[in-house]
């Protein structure tokens, strides 16, 4: 059964001692934060959600597991040559460059601008002279994000009614955050890494608020997660038998 946010912090809540047994855990409630919300233990639980979520992105940093990834479409129209990112979308993956954004007929690649947007703007002075199928592309940054852009994508040409309705795929990397109104949602790996994350999140905690920090205890749990993230065998045997 897959751990949710509510299960974590709960067990961190016991870890540091601000619960102790089933009968002091957080519940589900009836509003979207009232898991959250318990005046007598509420700074531990603020402090809590946010370390959860410091460690999560420490450990996406990694880039160890599947889950950090995820698939955009992008539909090219005509005449138009900037299009809106998935709002979860922190950069684009991949381990080389022909691996990020491809069109999904026939898998050719669309490769970074070299230089950037920036250099593009410049080396395209005159922009409605270039048309037809894009080749190479650029992350604009004249655009804000908004509630529901994660960015722009700027191509090195402007589709014509030929490539209208061409769709191009694109790998990248999600951006990862728990609130205060998603208690029931599940963490992107299994729970063999949640529970190693816990003694991690609860040595944060008891270095911000009682300046004491096992390091032992923290470096032997984020060695146990990254293992299971990996999901690598470990060696029992090294060199020749």
């Amino acid at each position: 059964m897959a751990k949710v946010f509510l299960t974590a912090i709960n067990d961190t809540l016991k870890r540091i001692g601000s619960i102790q047994g089933d009968a002091g855990e957080l519940v589900t409630g009836t509003g979207t934060d009232d898991e959250f919300t318990d005046s007598a233990r509420q700074r531990d639980i603020d402090v809590g959600i946010q370390i959860w979520n410091e460690t999560i992105h420490t450990v996406y940093d990694l880039e160890l597991f599947a889950a950090e990834a995820s698939t955009a479409t992008i539909t090219l129209a005509d005449g138009t040559r900037e299009y809106d990112l998935p709002i979860d979308f922190l950069r684009f993956a991949g381990n080389e460059p022909r691996e990020r954004v491809f069109r999904a007929t026939d898998g050719r690649t669309i490769i970074e601008y070299e230089g950037g947007y920036a250099k593009m703007l410049v080396d395209q002075v005159l922009a409605t002279d270039f048309t037809g199928q894009p080749i190479r592309y650029a992350i604009s940054p004249t655009r804000a994000l908004t509630a529901t852009r994660g960015g722009t994508i700027r191509f090195d040409a402007e589709p014509t009614s030929d490539e209208d309705g061409d769709v191009l795929n694109a790998l990248y990397d999600r951006f990862i955050s728990f609130t205060s109104t998603m208690a029931t949602e599940t963490f992107p790996f299994n729970d063999a890494v949640v529970t190693a994350l816990v003694p991690v999140v609860a040595q944060y905690h008891s270095r911000d608020f009682k300046k004491d920090f096992d390091e032992g205890i923290f470096r032997s749990n984020v060695a146990r997660a990254v293992s299971y993230l990996s999901q690598k065998q470990k060696k029992r045997r090294y060199g020749r038998r």
